[in-house]
């Protein structure tokens, strides 16, 4: 039996008390792993980057953001 996601929600907004996000239960959680590392190396090239040219607000609020989905994701792979 392949083993899958359990829902988890992320990205908390505290005035609507509540997660605007969620990982979807019953994704395959090799596929869950390999996209929250693909989104983890993504990150990395985009600072990388940032070091030479330099980086704005919004490519460290994207940045947060998709790291935030990559531990969600393996989050969702691991057991209650």
């Amino acid at each position: 039996m392949t083993e899958t996601t359990r829902e988890t929600p992320f990205r908390d907004v505290p005035v609507e008390q509540r997660s605007l996000l969620s990982v979807c239960m019953g994704v395959s959680t090799a596929t869950a792993l390999r996209e929250a590392s693909d989104l983890e190396h993504a990150v990395r090239c985009v600072l990388a980057n940032s070091i030479e040219t330099g980086a704005n607000g919004s490519v460290a609020y994207l940045c947060e953001f998709v790291l935030e989905i990559a531990d969600a994701l393996r989050r969702a792979t691991m057991p209650d």
